[in-house]
C-alpha cells in the first residue's frame, strides 16, 4: 500500500504531503491549517497524517483564500465560520 493514499472504510485519503503537492503548498502551511481544525476529516495514518480525498474542494477554498486575499489561518477560520451562516 501506497503511504501517499490509504483507504478508510472504503474512503480515499490523501496525505498531507501529496495534498500539497497537488496544490502547491508549502506541506508546513498546510500542517498549520490542519492543527487550526480547519479539516474535518484528516485523519493520522502513522507515519503521515492524511486528509479526506472528498475534502478537496474544501482544501481548494483555504488555499485560494490564502493565495489570491492572502489570508492566514486566523483570517480563513473566520470567513469559513461566517460562510456556514
Amino acid at each position: 500500500m501506497s503511504r501517499d493514499r490509504i483507504y478508510v472504510d472504503g474512503e480515499l485519503y490523501l496525505s498531507v504531503e501529496t495534498v500539497a503537492e497537488i496544490y502547491r503548498v508549502e506541506v508546513g502551511w498546510l500542517r498549520e491549517v490542519l492543527d487550526a481544525g480547519l479539516f474535518a476529516g484528516a485523519i493520522a495514518s502513522e507515519p503521515a497524517l492524511c486528509i479526506a480525498a472528498a475534502r478537496l474542494d474544501h482544501v481548494a477554498t483555504i488555499v485560494r483564500l490564502h493565495r489570491n486575499l492572502g489570508l492566514d489561518v486566523d483570517a480563513i477560520r473566520l470567513v469559513l465560520e461566517a460562510a456556514e451562516r
